[in-house]
């Protein structure tokens, strides 16, 4: 059986936890642009489709709304 590695850990937006922030830190570092906003002044979601599992956004929110 082939050795494959695990698959990426994608992270979530806790909506209990999410400010909307109108210029959210996490959406400009992240390079794939997974982290969508429908509506200004809801929470943004992540696309798993589009989030590879750099992580890179969950220390950019100030809210520490971004979960693994």
């Amino acid at each position: 059986m082939p050795n494959h590695p695990p698959p990426p850990k994608i992270p979530r937006v806790d909506e209990t936890l999410c400010q909307a922030c109108g210029k959210c830190p996490a959406r400009k570092v992240c390079k794939t642009k997974a982290i969508v906003a429908i509506d200004s002044g809801e929470p943004p979601f992540i696309d798993g489709n589009l989030c590879y599992g750099c992580l890179i956004c969950v220390p950019a929110c100030p809210w520490e709304a971004i979960v693994v």
